[in-house]
């Protein structure tokens, strides 16, 4: 059963990584963002992205090992997703 797990706040990302199961998918959102080369570093067995223009906006550099989602495609991981779990 593939979850969708949405962090926003940085500060619930380690709780988050433990959650997160094969076959899961982790979209940093907003301030989530900020979590983005702890995120990656912790290479989570799971598909990982993070929202590109909230990247932008917070001046967060890119890194290596995840990929830059639109709004477009943050609407189709939520498709592609049975359930989704907020992390604020």
């Amino acid at each position: 059963m593939a979850v969708l797990h949405l962090l926003s706040n940085p500060a619930a990302a380690s709780s988050c990584l433990d959650a997160l199961a094969a076959g899961d998918s982790l979209l940093l959102i907003g301030e989530g963002v900020f979590a983005l080369s702890m995120v990656v570093a912790a290479e989570p067995a799971a598909r990982l992205g993070f929202l590109a223009d909230d990247a932008q906006r917070l001046g967060v550099p890119l890194v290596h090992g995840a990929l830059a989602v639109s709004y477009a495609e943050f609407v189709a991981w939520v498709v592609d997703c049975e359930h989704s779990v907020t992390w604020t």
